[in-house]
């Protein structure tokens, strides 16, 4: 213990993972937007990563720039996961908290492989 105090990296700080389902593959970081209504779709700017509750067919329209896709609703067969694997981009659903637990303008990496969604800073 005492020689690893001295010999050990210091810890740099916790990193926060929110777990869910992995829809789509792919590892992605970029800047958190939380999305809450479509209304909200100016806010977002290419290659961010759109953390919502859930989607539904008028978010189409921003798939296309987004980095990743993060839910806090939905299944493999949700919107969400059919349109994020679609797109390409990774994604990750069934969150529950993801939209309360994550800041706007957060740093995250989304992992679509392992379903996890880190907050990096």
């Amino acid at each position: 213990m005492i020689m690893g105090n001295i010999f050990d990296s210091p810890e740099t700080g916790s990193e926060e993972k929110i777990e869910g389902l992995p829809v789509s593959s792919g590892v992605y970081e970029g800047t958190a937007k939380v999305i809450l209504s479509t209304r909200d779709f100016h806010r977002l700017n290419a290659g961010d990563v759109l953390v919502t509750k859930n989607t539904s067919a008028g978010f189409n329209v921003v798939l296309p720039i987004i980095g990743a896709l993060v839910t806090d609703r939905g299944g493999i067969l949700s919107h969400a996961a059919i349109v994020s694997r679609e797109y390409g981009i990774p994604g990750v659903v069934g969150t529950k908290t993801a939209t309360q637990k994550i800041k706007e303008g957060d740093r995250v990496r989304v992992d679509g492989d392992k379903g996890e969604l880190t907050v990096l800073s």
